[in-house]
């Protein structure tokens, strides 16, 4: 995997919350092709979209913090001191690919396509 790699836009919150409904749409109008750019880049484990994925992940963790990191911390109810499912999506999406297991994982198919679209794989 190479050292530095180069990509085409930031990865903020607001970007990772876009591709994430950009995905949810494509979803919805059925568009497999869209998805299955980033199943293709998740089974060859693709540096460019593992580092999306990191980054993607890694700004849901921080906005989370952010918004409910107290909460999160002092509350007594499990269920409150959960992270959003969106979230775990973003990180399980990141492990499953660093593991090589994306294949074994087919239902991740629409968050590894909203991780190409944030590499510049597809419009």
């Amino acid at each position: 995997m190479a050292a530095y790699i180069e990509l085409e836009r930031f990865i903020t919150y607001k970007s990772v919350c876009y591709a994430f409904n950009r995905a949810r749409e494509e979803q919805a109008r059925g568009n497999y092709a869209w998805a299955n750019i980033g199943m293709r880049a998740a089974k060859a484990r693709d540096p460019k979209l593992l580092k999306v994925l990191d980054l993607a992940a890694n700004a849901m963790y921080q906005e989370e913090e952010r918004q409910r990191g107290e909460s999160m911390r002092t509350t007594d109810n499990h269920a409150e001191a959960r992270y959003s499912t969106y979230t775990q999506m973003w990180r399980e999406s990141y492990r499953m690919v660093d593991e090589g297991k994306a294949k074994d994982v087919p239902h991740l198919m629409w968050m590894y396509g909203a991780g190409a679209f944030l590499a510049g794989y597809q419009l």
